[in-house]
């Protein structure tokens, strides 16, 4: 079986990224370095969207009837993807709740 590494790969290290910024966001947070959290979830959502808009593309070519490879492959990029976005959304309420404590 022949894997196409172009179809996935990205999907994952953008995703990737996402979450890597993503926790560095929340520690930033939680030394309340307020400008570099603010930085590292804006890279964070920068990948993300990168994420979804090649995810995006592959549901796309899908959608027109081009015959898509589906493999386990593709499915476990497109679950980095998800879980991406969790991340980042969790990251940012989380962070929220570090950023408004009292300095006490």
């Amino acid at each position: 079986m022949e894997v196409n590494v172009k179809a996935f790969m990205p999907l994952i290290m953008d995703a990737s990224q996402s979450k890597n910024y993503a926790f560095q966001a929340l520690q930033a947070a939680k030394d309340k370095r307020e400008s570099d959290y603010s930085v590292d979830i804006n890279k964070s959502k920068e990948f993300l969207i990168d994420a979804h808009k090649k995810q995006t593309e592959i549901l796309n070519i899908d959608a027109a009837g081009s015959n898509t490879d589906i493999n386990i492959f593709l499915i476990h990029a497109m679950d980095h993807v998800s879980n991406a976005q969790v991340m980042h959304d969790l990251i940012k309420e989380l962070a929220e709740i570090h950023l408004s404590k009292n300095n006490n």
